[in-house]
């Protein structure tokens, strides 16, 4: 009898756990909540809680720090993502993470088109459709719960800590040449020595987002994102704009090449423009073309 009487119980509590996991799921839990630091695609789903984004500006982080969406007078959100890539877009479309009305613009560079770079593993797309919410969210979940067990038992009731309010990374001033360099180098060993079949899945993706806003009669346009003068430009970054521009060809769309229109005083490094000048530099161009 007493079996009889704890599987159902067992069973109540299963359906109990999956379903808060849906409520936390579908309920944008962390984008709502002030107890946990946001990623940058929450951070923009915070500060714009409409279901549909009219017009979106998609990106990298030389995204974030160019465009200025609160002095711009084109009416884009600003949704670039900390190390973003064409693929990131393309799950956020045809997942229905993201709805866009009208308008789309890409910024692009070599690196959101780099097929092993490490986006970053909280965006919401990178989740398994079998995984639930509170597992693929652990890592954020599991200090708040045991610093939450540890306030009780200090006796205490306020949450460990609050984030009222954060903003994406921007970047000031400009970083010291002998740093610009040793960063090149760096480059030059991560990236710039890769073949351009490492660059195959963004590719696909390129395209597959531009079919999936032509059928969806959104507008779809393209800005090739500055690059440092100082800086030398290798021959891979080169090849990797010819390939994207084929695509780019093949569907007709209007680009626009601000590759190198900047000089290097607007830059904090070699892509990132720094948000003292370069920023409102780049809006103040940018809404000429939007």
């Amino acid at each position: 009898m007493k079996k009889a009487v704890k599987i159902p119980m067992l069973l109540l509590l299963v359906l109990a756990v999956f379903a808060g996991d849906i409520w936390l799921s579908h309920n944008n839990f962390i984008v709502n909540s002030n107890i946990f630091i946001k990623n940058d695609f929450e951070i923009t789903q915070h500060d714009h809680p409409e279901k549909v984004w009219d017009k979106v500006f998609f990106g990298n982080s030389v995204v974030i720090s160019a465009y200025m969406e609160d002095k711009s007078s084109s009416g884009y959100i600003n949704c670039g993502l900390d190390d973003g890539v064409v693929t990131d877009l393309w799950e956020l479309l045809n997942e229905r993470y993201m709805n866009i009305g009208s308008e789309l613009v890409i910024g692009l560079n070599y690196l959101t088109l780099y097929d092993n770079f490490e986006t970053n593993p909280t965006y919401i797309w990178h989740k398994e459709l079998y995984q639930p919410y509170a597992y693929f969210q652990r890592d954020r979940f599991y200090p708040l719960i045991t610093g939450c067990f540890e306030r009780l038992i200090n006796g205490e009731s306020v949450p460990p800590m609050t984030y009222t309010y954060q903003n994406k990374n921007i970047y000031h001033g400009r970083v010291a040449d002998t740093v610009l360099q040793d960063k090149m180098e760096q480059y030059q060993e991560l990236f710039f020595n890769k073949p351009l079949s490492d660059y195959s899945k963004n590719m696909e993706a390129l395209e597959n987002v531009i079919i999936f806003c032509n059928e969806n009669n959104i507008r779809v346009r393209v800005v090739w994102m500055p690059w440092n003068p100082s800086c030398e430009k290798p021959q891979l970054v080169r090849d990797v704009k010819n390939e994207a521009n084929k695509i780019i060809r093949k569907y007709n769309l209007d680009v626009l090449d601000l590759e190198d229109e900047f000089g290097e005083e607007y830059f904090y490094d070699s892509g990132h423009l720094n948000y003292d000048v370069g920023s409102e530099k780049f809006t103040e161009r940018i809404d000429q073309w939007l």
